[in-house]
């Protein structure tokens, strides 16, 4: 089967139904290679997963969770057990 045979025989709605696996690296190699090879030819698909693929990538770098500094952290724990230790026992 040639790379445009392989193209054309996954339709635009095929394509977009594995939208989200693709952008997550979830499918098998040979379904991942016969959405790039209509991607490849598919003027109609290829901006809808390019959008969909800078969205996600702009989520993840939101989505990134930043540790606060060690000195902080041992404020605030500092402060929790203060607090603990201050309540009276019920």
């Amino acid at each position: 089967m040639t790379r445009n045979e392989t193209a054309t025989s996954l339709t635009c709605a095929q394509a977009i139904e594995k939208i989200y696996e693709f952008l997550d690296g979830e499918l098998t190699p040979l379904v991942e290679e016969h959405i790039r090879a209509h991607l490849a030819i598919c003027r109609k698909c290829h901006p809808s997963f390019r959008h969909e693929e800078v969205f996600l990538r702009f989520l993840e770098q939101r989505a990134r969770i930043e540790k606060a500094p060690p000195e902080l952290r041992r404020h605030i724990m500092r402060m929790l057990m203060d607090e603990e230790a201050a309540r009276e026992p019920e």
